[in-house]
């Protein structure tokens, strides 16, 4: 059996060019002790693909190198296993290489029972690293209360959306931050924000000093940059930052030109607190996050809209979609 596969071919410095990843034809890789090959279905494409491939071992996950076969988030189906808790026709997702046919060891995978009412995509963007870091990072790193003002930055993107919901289920008022008039539509009429910020068409400093005149008490933060900065200049007593991701800088041309925050000083004076965290920190407690969301999809207070792109060959050039702002919900790949 032939095996297609995404080889790390240079690092991608600067600009994003798809030419940073070379596709190959390969041998299904034998299954080793301790090892489960994998069939991949869907792969997920997330703005920290784009950041691995910088090849910085001090921001990515598990580190890669010119010559690897390429890893991200997926969901497949064991082909072959020779790892205790894992058989051929398992559901399973967690993290793997972007390729057709992949040995994954089991601390990186998650097995499923399969449920009718949760689609495979589900296991891309809710129940995957996506809906668990709004989850992990609203209820434990913010703290999340019901009297909360939160704002999510990137709102309509697949984590920003999941944290809209998940904090207005919980009782929040949510005003979310997008990029453009019909995506702040979306997050307002169909996510259920109480409000949106277009940040392409307005001082977000001075739409949130308008918006939230207590100050904002809880900040999703997956962009980063100047609107981290009008956030810093608005908070609330005590407010609360959780740093999910910095999507405004993984595409610098060098690291002279990252944004500089003017506005951290103000975290003493607000008694404020900002924190950074990444998913894979919480993978022992995936199951209790997995409890807070299940029954929220399942009842239809949490949606997750999917942007899929057909072919494994497409995957390279699909990134751009995120870094353009021009995918439709949580992108991902059908292989």
């Amino acid at each position: 059996m032939k095996n297609h596969a995404w080889i790390v071919a240079e690092p991608a410095l600067g600009a994003y060019d798809p030419k940073c990843l070379q596709w190959e034809e390969r041998e299904v890789p034998e299954v080793r002790e301790g090892h489960v090959l994998i069939r991949t279905k869907l792969l997920s494409i997330d703005p920290t693909s784009r950041n691995w491939l910088k090849l910085d071992p001090a921001t990515t996950y598990i580190p890669i190198a010119v010559g690897d076969v390429m890893i991200g988030a997926a969901v497949g189906e064991v082909v072959e296993s020779r790892a205790e808790g894992f058989e051929p026709g398992d559901l399973v997702s967690g993290m793997w290489g972007w390729e057709e046919y992949s040995l994954a060891t089991p601390e990186y995978l998650q097995r499923h029972d399969r449920d009718d009412r949760i689609p495979d995509e589900a296991y891309v963007s809710v129940f995957s690293h996506i809906g668990r870091a709004a989850a992990f990072g609203l209820m434990e790193i913010g703290r999340l209360k019901s009297s909360d003002t939160v704002v999510v930055s990137a709102a309509a993107g697949a984590t920003g959306s999941i944290a809209v919901q998940l904090a207005k289920a919980k009782g929040c008022r949510v005003i979310g931050i997008a990029g453009g008039e019909h995506k702040c539509r979306y997050v307002v009429e169909d996510l259920g924000a109480d409000d949106a910020i277009d940040y392409r068409a307005v001082d977000v400093r001075e739409a949130l000093a308008e918006k939230c005149p207590q100050g904002v008490d809880l900040f999703f933060d997956n962009v980063g940059g100047a609107v981290l900065d009008a956030v810093l200049a608005n908070m609330a007593w005590n407010c609360r930052i959780v740093v999910c991701g910095a999507m405004s800088q993984y595409d610098l041309p060098n690291p002279d030109a990252a944004y500089g925050c003017t506005n951290l000083h103000l975290l003493m004076y607000k008694c404020a607190r900002m924190e950074g965290f990444v998913a894979g920190a919480y993978t022992g407690r995936y199951a209790e996050f997995d409890d807070i969301l299940r029954p929220l999809y399942i009842d239809g207070s949490i949606v997750a809209r999917s942007h899929i792109v057909d072919g494994l060959d497409k995957a390279p050039e699909s990134i751009s979609l995120l870094l353009d702002g021009k995918n439709n919900g949580k992108l991902m790949v059908r292989v």
